[in-house]
């Protein structure tokens, strides 16, 4: 219950139709081959939502993520599919909750083990990008990030919900061991989608099938 409450403006800002942004996007992947069907999960519950916030210190998350949890509980790894498919974000997989409440469980052990008197030495490499000044704190890791999605590499989009003065509660970042620099990437989940939505994406190519699994990318959103 030790969780500290968002300080930037309003979570739920971007509640404009998640499910019609969500559903546009599958439907780009879908239109371009990238087979998002082999891999997305069937919907979350609100009691299981709520059970895996309860157990990540009764953090709260912006309704459209939520939202988002109750169309599809992530996805699974594209490696376990049999057919080409490929991650719903890019380079990242989308956690089902359970993933997302165990990721957020070892970042937990991880401020565990490195923090002293409220203070870790691993916040000394992290840096800031410019535009982001303000928005986003600077430090290694935070109770109120939730693991959104995963690289393989131990790398996170995460949702924030408690940014800096400038920030927004419920904005994207990226945090993880190969990511010193924090970025905001969206000011929330539904305005992140619109983004991949508008973003170029080509259909698959030869060179960008490995061991099954489909990769595209858009650089500027991870």
């Amino acid at each position: 219950m030790s969780e500290p409450a968002a300080n930037g403006v309003g979570a739920d800002g971007d509640l404009h139709d998640m499910k019609a942004v969500w559903d546009r996007w599958i439907s780009i992947l879908r239109r371009h081959g990238w087979g998002p069907d082999a891999v997305l999960q069937a919907p979350s519950t609100d009691a299981e939502i709520d059970a895996a916030l309860e157990k990540a210190g009764s953090l709260s998350l912006p309704a459209a993520v939520r939202e988002l949890y109750l169309l599809n509980d992530g996805q699974e790894s594209p490696s376990n599919v049999a057919n080409i498919a490929t991650n719903i974000f890019p380079g990242y997989e989308f956690l089902p909750v359970p993933k997302a409440l165990a990721a957020w469980q070892t970042w937990r052990d991880v401020r565990n083990a490195y923090t002293v008197d409220g203070e870790s030495d691993m916040d000394e490499p992290i840096t800031v990008r410019a535009s982001d000044e303000g928005k986003v704190k600077r430090v290694y890791t935070h109770p109120a990030w939730w693991p959104l999605a995963e690289d393989g590499g131990g790398n996170h989009l995460m949702v924030d919900m408690d940014p800096g003065p400038f920030g927004t509660a419920g904005q994207i970042i990226i945090a993880g061991p190969d990511e010193d620099e924090r970025r905001v990437l969206a000011p929330g989940i539904v305005q992140y989608i619109e983004a991949l939505a508008a973003a170029e994406l080509n259909s698959p190519q030869e060179d960008a099938m490995s061991d099954g699994v489909a990769w595209w990318d858009a650089p500027g959103l991870r």
